[in-house]
C-alpha cells in the first residue's frame, strides 16, 4: 500500500499552521524529487478572477522555500482554460497569478499564449512545458467538483496540464464551432489557423471540422468570444479522460503530491463566485502516489461529496487512474 502523510489541521497546536507546514515538507521528504541545480516545476491553480479559495500562496511560497534549500529552483506553473475567464489567454493568465500573491518563484504558462503549444503524448494534448521537465511537485485543493464529484491531485494533473485542445477533447465530443451573433468578421481566426481550417464565405466565418484539429488556440484569440464547443462529456467519460491524460502528463517525471483538505467549496477554483463550504477543514496531506492521495482525501470526507452531487460517480476517476498505472487506491496513513 502507498504511504498518505496526514497533517490533522482539526487539533489545537502551540505553533502556526506554516511553521507546522514547514516541518511537514521536511518529514515527507518532499525535496526527493528536486535535482540539484536543476528547475523544480510546482504545478498550481492560482484561482479565477474573484475566487479566494484556492490553495493560499503561503503555503505555496514554503514549498517554494523547501526547493531551494534542497538547491533546486522553483518554476510555478498552470495552463490555460476553455471558459471565458482571466486565465483563458497566457499574458491574462500571468497577470492574474500576480494579483493573487504567487509573485514569490517566475510563473509560466504551460501551453502558451493562446494554449496551442502542446506534444502529443498517447493521444493527449499535452501542454508543452510538463512534456520536458523532469521533476515536479504538484499542488492541489481538494473540492466538489461539478461533473466529477471532487477534484484533487489527479485532476490538477489531468486537466491542469493539458494544453486547451486537450481540454477540449476531454470535455467535448465536439468541434469548437463558431456563434454567429458574436462574430464580427475581424477573421483574427482565419489568419490564426494554419490548419486552414476557420473559413470564410462572404457572409460568414464558419470552422471545418473535417480539418480541425481542435487544438482550442482560436478560441483565445478570438476578441469577441465567439468561438465556443458544446460542455456533452459525460461524467464517467470526462473522469476516464482526466484520469488518462493525468497517467501521460507524468509518465516521466518524478512527482511529489501536496494536498489541502481546507476550504472544501462545492466547486472548483475557476468559478468566480463564493459558495459555503460542504465540509470542516481536515489537514494536508502528501504522497508519492496521487490516487492513494484522492483516494484517502475522498474517504475522509466521502459523506460531504457523495451528498453534493448523488447522481455522480466520484470514484470512478480512482478507478481509471488505477487502471491506467497512475497509482494505487490502496494506502496507509501515517501521520506527521
Amino acid at each position: 500500500m502507498s504511504v498518505v502523510h496526514f497533517l490533522d489541521l482539526r487539533k489545537t497546536y502551540k505553533d502556526n499552521h506554516l511553521l507546522m507546514f514547514e516541518r511537514f515538507l521536511e518529514k515527507v521528504n518532499a525535496h526527493a524529487v528536486v535535482e540539484n541545480r536543476s528547475v523544480c516545476t510546482i504545478k498550481i491553480h492560482v484561482g479565477e478572477q474573484g475566487n479566494y479559495t484556492y490553495v493560499n500562496p503561503l503555503y505555496v511560497q514554503k514549498v517554494c522555500d523547501h526547493v531551494r534549500q534542497a538547491k533546486g529552483s522553483p518554476l510555478l506553473a498552470d495552463t490555460t482554460t476553455l471558459y471565458n475567464g482571466r486565465r483563458h489567454r497566457g499574458d491574462l493568465h500571468i497577470d492574474l497569478a500576480r494579483e493573487h500573491g504567487f509573485t514569490f518563484a517566475p510563473f509560466i504558462v504551460g501551453d502558451g499564449l493562446f494554449g496551442d503549444d502542446y506534444v502529443e503524448v498517447n493521444g493527449s494534448k499535452i501542454a508543452s512545458l510538463f512534456t520536458r521537465i523532469s521533476s515536479m511537485i504538484c499542488v492541489s485543493h481538494f473540492k466538489g467538483h461539478l461533473n466529477c464529484g471532487f477534484g484533487g491531485a489527479i485532476k490538477n494533473l489531468g486537466m491542469g496540464c493539458a494544453s486547451k485542445g486537450g481540454k477540449l477533447q476531454m470535455h467535448s465530443h465536439s468541434k469548437p464551432s463558431i456563434n454567429q451573433e458574436r462574430c464580427t468578421l475581424c477573421l483574427r481566426c482565419v489568419d490564426y489557423c494554419i490548419f486552414n481550417a476557420v473559413k470564410k464565405d462572404p457572409k460568414k466565418v464558419a470552422i471545418d471540422e473535417r480539418l480541425c484539429t481542435g487544438c482550442g488556440g482560436c478560441m483565445s484569440i478570438c476578441p469577441e468570444r465567439a468561438i465556443v464547443f458544446t460542455w456533452d462529456a459525460a461524467s464517467t467519460d470526462l473522469q476516464k479522460s482526466i484520469a488518462r491524460y493525468a497517467a501521460n502528463s507524468v509518465h516521466t517525471v518524478k512527482v511529489f503530491y501536496i494536498t489541502f483538505l481546507m476550504n472544501i467549496t462545492p466547486n472548483c477554483d475557476c468559478f468566480h463566485t463564493n459558495e459555503p463550504m460542504i465540509a470542516e477543514d481536515v489537514g494536508i496531506l502528501a504522497s508519492v502516489d496521487p490516487v492513494s492521495l484522492d483516494q484517502a482525501c475522498y474517504d475522509m470526507i466521502k459523506q460531504a461529496v457523495d451528498n453534493l452531487r448523488p447522481d455522480v460517480n466520484s470514484e470512478d476517476q480512482l478507478a481509471f487512474a488505477e487502471e491506467f498505472g497512475l497509482g494505487e487506491r490502496s494506502y496507509e496513513i501515517k501521520g506527521v
